[in-house]
């Protein structure tokens, strides 16, 4: 096989697999809509407090297998990029009976992003009608719908991580004053 035969196939193949990707992802939707939940800790937040920032929404639940891999993902990404404008926000759909469960959980895998509850899914389905989880929802500096993910794999943290990157623009460069 010719060497540019080859390489034609080898595009075609990478194309292929980003494909799942980027059918996700989305130009500049729709304004998210702001909601309000309480706390593990019992205080209330609202979307519209992290505004200017790039947001993750996370449905899981205690019972989601996914949901266990990617939580210690978006707790390591929140690490590495929350001085560059990145916000997680953990929502918890368990039944409100089980919050010590959820508190346990949360403890165990040491997150420390806030854990909105859920219990009865009405924010969930504002933003995925068909309650499959786990159900990722990223939301730009300016408020609106970015991309979504649908399930988790593992091996594609660094897809996530990439449209992360995209999202929060690069980095301000440093200014010095001469004195």
């Amino acid at each position: 096989m010719k060497t540019a035969t080859r390489y034609a196939l080898s595009l075609l193949l990478i194309g292929a697999l980003a494909l799942p990707f980027a059918a996700q992802a989305q130009d500049a939707g729709p304004k998210a809509p702001d909601f309000s939940l309480r706390t593990l800790e019992g205080k209330r937040v609202r979307l519209s407090d992290y505004e200017g920032k790039v947001v993750l929404l996370s449905f899981w639940a205690t019972w989601c297998a996914p949901c266990k891999q990617e939580l210690p993902i978006l707790q390591r990404l929140l690490d590495k990029y929350e001085k560059d404008g990145l916000a997680v926000l953990a929502i918890n759909i368990d039944d409100p009976k089980t919050v010590a469960e959820v508190r346990r959980f949360v403890a165990d895998r040491k997150l420390k992003m806030p854990v909105p509850l859920d219990g009865d899914s009405k924010v969930l389905g504002r933003f995925n009608p068909r309650h499959s989880l786990p159900f990722l929802q990223a939301i730009d500096r300016e408020g609106r719908r970015a991309f979504h993910h649908t399930g988790f794999t593992s091996g594609t943290e660094k897809q996530l991580e990439e449209q992360i990157l995209a999202l929060l623009g690069p980095k301000p460069t440093e200014t010095s004053e001469a004195p």
